[in-house]
Order: C-alpha cells, then sequence, then structure tokens
C-alpha cells in the first residue's frame, strides 16, 4: 500500500512534472517496489475513473447497466498493465534496465494528475458546460498530460525524441485499443 506521506511526497512531484520541472524525479520512490506499490492507485481511483466513463453517458433503452460497469472495470484493469507490461517487454530493446520501473511509477503516478483535470470538467459538464466546450477541454487535457507524459520518459529514459515519442504514441495506441474493445463488451456478446 502507499502511505500517506509517500502520497503526498508524490504529489508535489506531479506538481513539479506538470510544470515541467526536471527536479520531479526525487519525488517518486523509483524503485522496483515503488513500482508494485504504485499499482495501488488504481484501487482509490476506480470510483472516479467511473464517474469520468459514466457521469455524462447517454443509454439507450434496454442497455445491461452490469454490462457496462463489468466492460469499463475490465478496460480499467487493462489500462493500468498494458503499457506497464509493454515497458517491461520492450526494457531490453531499449537498455534501460532498472530505469524502467522507474519510467513504471512515474506512469501510473501521472493517473492522479490526470483524475484530478478530468474530473472538474466532467463535473461541470453534467452540470451544464456545453458538451462542446468540455470536448475542447477534455482535448487540452489530453494534450498536457501526453506532454507530462513525453517529458517524464525523456527525463526517467534518458532516449531520444524520437523513441520517446515513439512510446507515448504506443501509450495512446493501446489505450484507445482498451477504449474500443470497453465500447464491444458493452454493447452485447462477442461471440
Amino acid at each position: 500500500m502507499i502511505s500517506f506521506p509517500e502520497f503526498s511526497f508524490a504529489l508535489q512531484g506531479l506538481a513539479r512534472l506538470a510544470r515541467f520541472d526536471a527536479g520531479f524525479s526525487s519525488f517518486f520512490d523509483l524503485s522496483q517496489q515503488g513500482a508494485r506499490r504504485s499499482f495501488w492507485l488504481a484501487v482509490p481511483f476506480l470510483p472516479f475513473f467511473l464517474v469520468l466513463e459514466l457521469l455524462n453517458a447517454r443509454f439507450p433503452a434496454g442497455t445491461d447497466i452490469v454490462r457496462v460497469y463489468s466492460g469499463e472495470i475490465i478496460g480499467y484493469a487493462l489500462s493500468w498493465i498494458a503499457f506497464p507490461l509493454t515497458l517491461l517487454l520492450g526494457a531490453r530493446l531499449l537498455d534501460r534496465g532498472p530505469r524502467i520501473f522507474a519510467t513504471i511509477v512515474v506512469y501510473n503516478w501521472l493517473w492522479v494528475l490526470a483524475v484530478a483535470l478530468y474530473l472538474p470538467i466532467t463535473i461541470a459538464q453534467y452540470l451544464g458546460l456545453d458538451a462542446g466546450i468540455a470536448a475542447i477541454l477534455h482535448l487540452c487535457v489530453l494534450a498536457f498530460t501526453l506532454a507530462c507524459e513525453w517529458f517524464a520518459f525523456r527525463r526517467l529514459l534518458d532516449v531520444g525524441i524520437q523513441m520517446t515519442v515513439a512510446l507515448v504514441v504506443v501509450d495512446f495506441a493501446e489505450g484507445q485499443i482498451i477504449l474500443n474493445l470497453m465500447a464491444l463488451v458493452e454493447r452485447g456478446p462477442l461471440f
């Protein structure tokens, strides 16, 4: 589990990362144990994720809500493990050894930043913010979080710009694939 001091210290690191301050990494436990612990963030953030995904959703009559929530939870779990597994599998190609664990730590903590930015927009949309404005704000948050991810990967892995861009693109593509799989599961039987 993540202790309160570790959580508050990591929030300071996220604040520095959001300002693109290279000193952000000193606020995280970048060890293999820190990487394992960072996956515990998935537990308290599941309700926030469900609010983000379902608060403004409109379902046709007869929608199986159990199937919808099941699809969301499956997608959430896949979102937490897909890219870290990709990093672990690519560790030998990148030849970065323990730096991969540091990257996984910060990648997982970036969920906190993303939720903190997306949640107010989603709630504002629920309370009446125009859907077009909300979509623009969501795109701005996506661009910002991807820029933070790029900056973190560049610093932590010490790889070239092209490789860093490739990693961010792979993460984004995996996320889109997971979203499409979630939609398939939510619509009905796959077979």
